[in-house]
């Protein structure tokens, strides 16, 4: 019987095998069209240690991240590079998917910013220029999960799939901008915002997914396997940053500022390679490869804040940014449009977001140095499909300054509960976020 049984087996697979094509098409033996979202990223350590509360006081050369306007608040040239570290927890609730879904994290290091500065006069008026490159957004993700793909009707099909997904890279910008102090109390800025691929790297974001798996079809063992790699290249686009300061009112060594500034839409190009192999063992393998360019535009910005010095010791400040996600939407080259998060139709909508970020500093004098202690609370949701996801955090910092240069650190922490998965492309489930940031900057004074 067991001979009869063996020699039956080429029959099956021989009769079942145009079946077997048509039920993977139909099925999707490939895993699911995971994606990650941009996490959009704030610029040095001082800032960061103050909450994100810097459109109002932005008195170092990450300026022309925060509100170019108040780059004029520098008087001697300065150098200064941010390193960063970010470390995310993602605490996955699979619902009723059937995927065993748990805790992911990942952790990863990065130049954060990088410029120089330089304060001179044209005409009689103060003016600043600087050179600076920030990174915009992160693209880091890793995600390990089981799937199970059943179906009985004719021709059936079990199979249990385990699935690695990972995401790297991100997207940075070059920024010239420039600060002009148009009265005694008002300045204005520009900085110009040339978006292109990691600076590390020959491409923008990446994304890796792997899954092998075992079961079977009609009755017949099967094994599979499947590697795809998505490169994302040539990232372009151009969007100019807008600021003022206004120094308010001025009493003795008490000061209070108005900030504000504009973020124009842009829409970026960018080459989506895919490269990948299916194999389904013993029924065969194909391999795919495909191109195609994809138009993505991104949203405006305007925010404003409020800096109060109470003393040459301790100053607070409050941000308040608006952010139109509702226009967050990806073209291919045949005219099709997606949201880029979820990939879903662009009839789901987007909400907009608003942020409020709060921040104090405390400055303790030394002999020949000076050293703060900074802290801030933030509210910052990030774009969902449908309504924005609330998230929530605070920040700490510290530092010392000499002279001729000074040394800034920060850590940030936040949180975010039930943000959708479908967002990731993982419709049904839901995820606890936590998130660390370090950032460590060095300034130098000439």
């Amino acid at each position: 019987m067991k001979r009869k049984y063996n020699l039956f087996i080429p029959v099956i697979f021989f009769m079942v095998l145009p079946i077997a094509q048509t039920s993977f098409a139909q099925f999707s033996l490939s895993p699911p069209n995971i994606n990650a979202t941009p996490l959009p990223l704030g610029s040095g350590a001082r800032a960061i240690g103050q909450g994100g509360a810097f459109i109002a006081v932005a008195d170092d050369a990450t300026a022309a991240s925060w509100n170019p306007g108040a780059l004029i608040q520098l008087e001697k040239p300065e150098l200064s590079v941010v390193g960063s570290f970010l470390s995310t927890q993602l605490d996955f609730d699979p619902g009723n998917t059937g995927w065993s879904l748990g805790d992911e994290a990942v952790s990863r290091g990065d130049l954060n910013y990088a410029s120089v500065a330089y304060p001179f006069r044209v005409f009689r008026k103060n003016m600043v220029a600087a050179l600076n490159y920030q990174q915009k957004y992160d693209f880091h993700m890793d995600l390990d999960f089981d799937q199970i793909i059943e179906d009985k009707t004719s021709p059936s099909v079990n199979v249990k799939q385990k699935i690695d997904f990972e995401s790297t890279g991100g997207v940075g910008a070059l920024t010239p901008a420039i600060s002009l102090l148009v009265v005694p109390k008002l300045s204005v800025g520009v900085a110009v915002n040339f978006y292109t691929d990691e600076f590390f790297g020959d491409y923008a974001w990446k994304q890796t997914t792997k899954a092998t798996g075992s079961g079977n079809l009609e009755g017949a063992n099967i094994t599979t396997k499947f590697d795809e790699d998505k490169t994302f290249r040539n990232f372009q686009a151009v969007n100019v940053t807008i600021g003022m300061l206004w120094d308010v009112w001025e009493k003795e060594d008490k000061l209070l500022t108005f900030g504000a500034r504009y973020d124009t839409p842009y829409t970026a190009d960018v080459d989506r390679i895919t490269d990948g192999t299916s194999i389904v063992s013993p029924l065969g393998q194909s391999t795919f490869h495909d191109r195609e360019h994809f138009e993505i535009d991104y949203p405006m910005a305007f925010g404003a804040g409020l800096g109060f010095r109470y003393s040459d010791a301790m100053s607070f400040s409050m941000d308040i940014t608006w952010t139109d996600w509702s226009v967050f939407k990806q073209k291919d080259e045949d005219g099709n449009k997606t949201r880029p998060l979820g990939g879903v139709s662009t009839g789901r909508k987007i909400d907009d977001t608003y942020a409020v970020k709060c921040g104090a500093e405390y400055l303790i004098f030394g002999q020949k140095v000076i050293v703060p202690v900074r802290g801030g609370l933030f509210y910052d949701p990030r774009p969902s499909l449908d309504n924005p996801t609330d998230v929530y955090g605070f920040s700490v910092g510290s530092g010392i300054t000499f002279k001729r240069f000074s040394l800034d650190g920060a850590y940030q922490f936040r949180w975010a509960d039930d943000v959708n998965g479908e967002d990731f492309g993982l419709s049904g489930t839901e995820f606890d976020l936590n998130d660390h940031m370090f950032l460590t900057s060095i300034t130098v004074y000439f």
